[in-house]
């Protein structure tokens, strides 16, 4: 991700609190369109609105990838403020190449906690894919961003080992839970936009032994999805199952054996 400071204009008096709130209405819709990370901050700094964002991509601070709510709350920051947003590198070097999909020969969605920012990468190179950038509607890309929050929070649940743990991991690994079903809905609106087919990443981490790991079938078609490798497993993106029918790819876990949670999902 690249980091920006954002300088919005001046305020005056004790307007600061009424400022912040248009700012954050604006840094809001574009989080919602995948153009920034969810986290960003704003602070008053020598009589100037700054916010400090986490830009998913190049070209996210301009108008052109802007929802079309996005431009709305622009003309209100251009009407309270007088002037447009001046967008600031943060960093010593910016990238200069752009992540494209149009090449790829798949996509995929994956969105656990660590990973924050787009929940798109490709399968051939696991280039993270903005979603602004990804000729979908404006209401599928908000479909994804609360799709991706629910995800997440689900992820850190789960990772807490707390009471709900195992009903929790059900929802992730389960490609029949309703998270899964509306991710894999949101991969086939990115497939129908695009015409690249997109996976869903079906989390798995109790097992079986290797030997009944590898021979497992697809949990929804039941058809064989091992994938034959030559070379070994150097990126995330070389998966070990994947389903052409479904639509899935999912990885052999590195989590302990157990017979009992491995049914999750299968």
């Amino acid at each position: 991700m690249i980091f920006y400071r954002i300088s919005f204009g001046t305020y005056y008096k004790n307007d600061f609190i009424d400022l912040e709130e248009t700012v954050d209405n604006y840094l809001a819709a574009l989080a919602r369109n995948g153009q920034i990370d969810k986290t960003y901050t704003i602070v008053p700094w020598q009589k100037q609105v700054i916010a400090y964002v986490k830009a998913i991509g190049l070209e996210a601070d301009q108008l052109k990838s802007h929802s079309a709510y996005g431009k709305e709350r622009f003309k209100d920051i251009e009407k309270i403020f007088k002037r447009k947003p001046i967008w600031y590198y943060n960093e010593d070097f910016p990238p200069k190449q752009k992540a494209i999909w149009k090449n790829a020969s798949f996509l995929y969605l994956f969105t656990p906690s660590y990973l924050p920012g787009t929940p798109l990468y490709r399968g051939d190179n696991n280039d993270a894919i903005p979603l602004y950038r990804v000729p979908i509607t404006d209401y599928e890309r908000e479909n994804i961003y609360f799709w991706q929050q629910y995800y997440q929070n689900c992820n850190n649940i789960w990772m807490e080992n707390g009471k709900l743990e195992i009903n929790v991991y059900r929802m992730l690994a389960d490609p029949e839970s309703e998270l899964s079903k509306q991710g894999r809905e949101l991969c086939l609106a990115i497939e129908k936009a695009t015409g690249i087919p997109t996976y869903y990443y079906l989390l798995r981490f109790f097992r079986r032994k290797l030997d009944d790991e590898v021979q497992r079938k697809c949990p929804i078609c039941h058809h064989s999805w091992e994938v034959k490798q030559s070379h070994p497993q150097t990126l995330f993106c070389h998966f070990d199952f994947q389903c052409f029918n479904c639509r899935l790819v999912s990885h052999i876990p590195n989590g302990t054996v157990n017979l009992r949670y491995a049914k999750i999902g299968e």
